[in-house]
């Protein structure tokens, strides 16, 4: 089973009975993307380090009251209602900037999916510049056009995650299209609370 398989498996148990994002599961798909992301090489060492770290920042906030933050929505309302949600080292940053990294990663996904013709190296940099990059200051742009010189060819990285036969194809296809709805999701409820903030890092 190919790591986009494991992860749509996951999928089912992301939503609860009452509709709502479960906090648990939808880490542990986050968490599941990680090896993907290895993947690319050294590359990506910074876009795997923001998401662990986002991650553990959530989940060390529903370790605290597991019963209370079963949704995931709940951590950021209580940030809100504390005044906390702003600083920097808030979960509510944590699952935003999770959010666009993750985006960032499904945006790729589908691109070396949709497009087999273009290098894997133009394909980052134009994913990165159609969504991570408008959040990002001059020296952050930066490090991530330099870190992305040493991304693997195509070949290389389909090799890595299980060959780009069908079957591995299908499942990336798969993962996309899941993933990406539940990342719509959480999008769309953030910008309903205001607080998906464009500032730049």
């Amino acid at each position: 089973m190919s790591a986009f398989a494991q992860a749509s498996s996951l999928f089912a148990s992301v939503k609860g009975p009452d509709g709502f994002i479960q906090t648990l599961p939808f880490l542990e798909v986050c968490r599941q993307v990680l090896p993907v992301v290895d993947k690319l090489g050294t590359a990506f060492a910074l876009v795997k380090t923001d998401i662990g770290g986002n991650i553990e920042r959530l989940a060390q906030r529903a370790a605290k009251d597991p019963e209370r933050y079963k949704r995931l929505f709940t951590i950021v309302q209580d940030e809100v209602v504390e005044k906390t949600h702003t600083e920097s080292t808030s979960c509510t940053k944590g699952l935003l900037w999770l959010k666009r990294a993750m985006e960032f990663v499904c945006a790729l996904m589908r691109r070396i999916h949709d497009d087999a013709a273009t290098p894997l190296s133009t394909e980052v940099d134009e994913t990165y510049r159609a969504t991570l990059m408008q959040f990002h200051g001059f020296f952050v742009s930066n490090a991530f056009w330099l870190a992305f010189k040493f991304v693997p060819s195509r070949e290389e990285f389909l090799t890595n995650v299980g060959g780009s036969g069908p079957e591995v194809m299908g499942e990336m296809a798969a993962f996309v299209d899941g993933f990406s709805a539940l990342l719509e999701e959480v999008h769309k409820w953030m910008v309903e609370q205001g607080l998906n903030d464009p500032t730049k890092v």
